[in-house]
């Protein structure tokens, strides 16, 4: 079906360039139907099923995965369907999402070391132009070639890994390999060098300086894109397959990664480079969540991506009533410049960021709650008294950015005479009501995860 549509999109933005603004909502239409497909595949009742020959292979767990993919991407690819005040119109972005987002959904469910590369790479290199989409910006420009760069790097090692693998075990198939890794508890193993491969793709710690550049440098709307999508396909991969891989990498990554992520940006005040430092810190807790394989990782998983689009459709908001823009690609750089006179938009960043923290009722409270009761019954309460610790630590930053919110509340002298578009209204609207009602929906989510993952 995506391919499919992927064509007729195709066709229709050959014979219409006039109005990006058309052509993305035709690809917001597209996401949404395939959105539709995948709610309505919840009902499948098989449990395991593979394709094309064992290549792909469906699991419960990939459904969720899929939804909650498509939702982030319709989110931020709907703010482009009316003109922005600073976004600049770009008739490849949508095409390059679309393709996107094929490999993002192909990713989890490859089950064969032969199209594993394809697939990632298939991702990678869409993710690359996407960065490079407004090559009019220099740092722009600049992101790009660093990520292709780095990415190639990356894809290097995954190439080194599958090669050892099949010479070692003389399989290509992921379920047999992971049969086979089982048994084998060694830290140096390919399978292991594919995870590392992949945790550099993902920019978590300690191979994570280029993800902060890359971040920084892109577009702001960019940055919303390639911080979020790329690191759910890929941790979902990890999660699929964890059966292979060695508790000892996803800790020692886990401690690197929160130790950096919560001390680094103490001294930070671009907003960009912060919220990199962020999903690093929330990603590393995912790592660790990993291990106990129930449905902690999945509601953690849920929240953040729900919340740091949330977070970056305020951003856009900010964007709207900024006067004295750093750049057309991104007009507000640093935490100083969170000053607009639309009060709503500053309350919802403050319970975003509050939510971050792990405030009571927001849905992080109830994330990380389970998280670290999950990780005390496993055993692991060294890694749960770690998360409690780091997230105090990473306060510092949340709340440096929630002061200079709090200016705004007070102060009554802050105008101007732009206005948000209504499409961004409805989007705020939505999260506002779906992330403060999140604690009403979690016996629900819980029931649902517990049936699909059994």
């Amino acid at each position: 079906m995506l391919l499919i549509s992927l064509v007729t999109y195709i066709v229709y933005i050959s014979y219409n360039q006039t109005c990006i603004q058309h052509v993305n909502r035709l690809a917001v239409v597209i996401l949404s139907f395939l959105l539709y497909l995948a709610w309505e595949s919840l009902n499948i009742q098989y449990s395991n099923f593979t394709i094309y020959n064992d290549w792909f292979s469906y699991t419960p767990s990939n459904i969720p995965i899929i939804i909650l993919t498509l939702l982030v991407v319709v989110s931020l690819l709907a703010y482009t369907t009316v003109k922005q005040r600073y976004l600049i119109n770009n008739s490849w972005l949508s095409i390059l999402i679309i393709i996107n987002i094929a490999g993002l959904i192909l990713f989890p469910m490859v089950n064969d070391l032969i199209p594993l590369y394809v697939i990632i790479e298939l991702q990678s290199y869409s993710l690359y132009l996407l960065t490079g989409a407004y090559n009019k910006s220099y740092n722009s420009t600049r992101a790009a070639i660093l990520y292709f760069v780095t990415g190639g790097i990356a894809s290097v090692l995954i190439l080194l890994s599958s090669c050892e693998i099949y010479e070692i075990t003389g399989l290509t198939n992921l379920v047999d390999i992971a049969t086979f890794y089982n048994n084998i508890d060694s830290i140096w193993s390919p399978f292991n060098i594919l995870l590392i491969a992949l945790i550099f793709k993902m920019g978590l710690a300690p191979l994570h300086s280029w993800s902060i550049a890359v971040y920084s440098y892109a577009p702001i709307y960019i940055t919303a894109y390639i911080s979020i999508v790329a690191k759910v396909s890929i941790i979902s991969f990890i999660y699929i397959h964890l059966n292979a891989i060695s508790n000892e990498v996803l800790i020692i990554c886990f401690y690197l990664s929160v130790a950096v992520a919560a001390y680094v940006p103490l001294y930070q005040v671009n907003i960009k480079a912060i919220l990199a430092y962020s999903g690093i810190l929330n990603f590393g807790y995912l790592l660790i969540a990993l291990i106990s394989s129930d449905i902690a990782y999945n509601l953690y998983l849920i929240q953040y991506s729900l919340t740091h689009v949330a977070i970056f459709l305020c951003i856009f908001g900010f964007n709207t009533y900024t006067n004295n823009a750093t750049s057309i690609w991104s007009p507000i750089v640093n935490i100083n410049q969170l000053i607009i006179p639309n009060k709503a938009i500053c309350i919802l960043l403050i319970i975003l960021l509050l939510s971050l923290v792990g405030i009571p009722p927001l849905p992080g409270f109830f994330a990380k709650y389970y998280v670290i009761v999950s990780l005390i019954n496993n055993g692991y309460t060294l890694e749960a008294l770690t998360i409690i610790f780091f997230s105090v630590l990473a306060t510092y930053y949340y709340a440096f950015i929630i002061k200079q919110l709090a200016t705004n509340l007070l102060s009554s002298s802050i105008k101007s005479e732009n206005n948000i578009s209504k499409i961004l209204s409805l989007l705020l609207a939505i999260y506002s009501v779906l992330l403060i009602s999140f604690y009403m929906f979690i016996p629900t989510l819980l029931d649902g995860l517990v049936l699909l993952t059994t």
